[in-house]
């Protein structure tokens, strides 16, 4: 199925050259004093930050600490997970063997991975290498990743196996929906076609010619002993702080190539220089081909823009690209990535005209790396100052708000309770997704006992709340990830169960809606 004309033309407007960095007049800039007010405006708990101008590094701060109750400050050596803006090391290293003949972005992935399938016969035999990397599956926001989100176990096999199981929301390349699990399978291209599991690739291929090998850490059992990391913190709706989070949630590896990797801020203005070169490394040696660098920045999957950035004239049209999201801002191109691991949020930014790299990330679930690298970006390049702290900050502080009203009345059981269809234990049993696998409820003294198998963390005895819909609230409210459970009944019998995340501040890869539970007989 090939593009309409009409997306092809919107992708040639973003045309994604690594251009040459120029001298500029570089604009006064209190780094430090909008690191301090972005932490403010989000209470984080800790931030980084670091920012390249024309190829050399004119800022580098922290604010914070590592660790809620504890006096460990952030510092600037400390590794952070930068999660998803690990996808462009993903592509990166597919461009690699793009140049050495051994994959081709348009060859179905079936040509690397034979058991690779998709719900419909036909996808499943024309999805591409592009396909896996650009968000238009056809399938929803973050189908899936409860296979490996927060704490789930799935390995690269059960991922692959799980997709023919997953019910698309679109067509097939008919619009984006970010997900993770495709960028597994790319993993997957990648380890069988070189021969070495994709951390030894980023390794070897990436991380050592170009200098960040120091500096960063493909996946979290490759992080040296003694290196200082940081811990992420998460807090219930309305809580004052943020918690640490159980180190149960730390990634898995099956999580690698979608968003495995940690790094400090000297690591990603070292990732930063190699791409505001073209490619090439400090010593002078390519590692991608300028076709190659061109392909990953350029545009193939519209994405929205909206709020503050169109309204106010700074951007207009944005792509995803090959692991980067590319637009237009304030008349110049803007290539970036986010990334949000548990209690971690980490924003990656090029401006390659300027030679502009910005890196922040901050210890709390919350957007305030993003904020701060638009602050800065705009205050660098933009032709009329805005202030993206003090707009996005309020903005987060009246979702929160909002959010957090939300769930308390959501949860409050309703004036009139309806009773449940049958008794207590006839709801007891195995439940079966076919992409997820089995999730059992027992019956204890306390109550029926979900168990979602997969998740240690996602345990919990339910609260009735009304009719045959149950309340899931987890032991840890940090998660703001609470459900409802529903069980369908039949003729006397459950034959089923869904669930839903209750509030609009459960994170989207917390996809309960996508489950449909089957009732195993006994």
């Amino acid at each position: 199925m090939s593009e309409p004309r009409s997306l092809r033309v919107a992708a040639l407007a973003l045309l994604a050259l690594p251009l040459p960095a120029l001298a500029h007049d570089v604009p006064a800039i209190d780094y430090a004093e909008a690191l301090r007010r972005t932490a403010a405006a989000y209470d984080s708990t800790g931030m980084v930050a670091a920012v390249m101008v024309d190829g050399e590094v004119v800022y580098t701060g922290v604010t914070g600490i590592a660790e809620e109750g504890t006096t460990r400050p952030v510092t600037e050596d400390m590794l952070w997970p930068i999660a998803s803006i690990s996808k462009a090391f993903t592509t990166t290293a597919l461009a690699i063997l793009v140049d050495r003949g051994e994959v081709e972005w348009d060859a179905p992935v079936r040509t690397y991975v034979p058991e690779f399938a998709m719900w419909d016969p036909w996808v499943s035999e024309h999805f591409t290498v592009r396909d896996l990397l650009t968000h238009r599956s056809g399938l929803p926001l973050g189908a899936g990743d409860l296979l490996i989100w927060p704490d789930g176990d799935a390995a690269p096999a059960d991922v692959i196996a799980a997709l023919p199981h997953l019910r698309p929301s679109t067509g097939f390349r008919d619009g984006y929906a970010y997900d993770n699990l495709m960028y597994v399978v790319a993993g997957e291209v990648v380890a069988r076609v070189s021969g070495r599991d994709w951390a030894t690739f980023v390794t070897e291929e990436l991380f050592q010619p170009i200098g960040m090998d120091d500096d960063c850490a493909a996946q979290m059992d490759r992080i040296p002993a003694g290196a200082a990391t940081v811990t992420g913190h998460e807090r219930a709706a309305g809580a004052d702080a943020g918690v640490p989070i159980d180190p149960r949630l730390a990634f898995s590896e099956t999580w690698s190539a979608a968003g495995g990797i940690f790094c400090n801020p000297r690591g990603m203005m070292e990732w930063g220089k190699f791409w505001l070169d073209g490619g090439v490394t400090a010593s002078g040696t390519r590692l991608v081909s300028e076709a190659q660098a061109r392909e990953l920045w350029q545009g193939v999957t519209p994405v929205p823009v909206g709020g503050t950035l169109r309204s106010n004239g700074s951007s207009h049209l944005g792509m995803y690209a090959l692991g980067w999201n590319v637009r237009d801002f304030e008349g110049h191109l803007h290539v970036s990535h986010g990334g949000g691991a548990p209690g971690v949020v980490s924003n990656f930014v090029l401006i390659p005209e300027h030679g502009v790299a910005i890196f922040s990330a901050t210890n709390d679930y919350r957007g305030a790396a993003s904020t701060f690298n638009y602050h800065v970006a705009n205050a660098l390049v933009g032709d009329s100052p805005q202030d993206y702290i003090g707009e996005f900050g309020s903005a987060f502080a009246a979702a929160e708000a909002e959010g957090t009203s939300l769930i308390s009345t959501t949860t409050a059981r309703p004036e009139t309770v309806a009773p449940l269809s049958l008794p207590l234990a006839a709801y007891a049993g195995t439940y079966r997704d076919p992409w997820y696998g089995d999730v059992t409820i027992t019956q204890t003294e306390e109550g029926l006992y979900l168990d979602m198998g997969r998740s240690a963390v996602l345990d919990t005895t339910l609260g009735h709340y009304s009719g045959d819909r149950f309340t899931a609230f987890w032991p840890d409210s940090s998660l703001k990830a609470d459900a409802f459970v529903d069980f369908a009944v039949a003729d006397g019998v459950v034959t089923g169960m869904t669930m839903q995340a209750i509030s609009d501040l459960t994170d989207f890869s917390y996809d309960f809606h996508d489950l449909q539970l089957t009732r195993v007989p006994d």
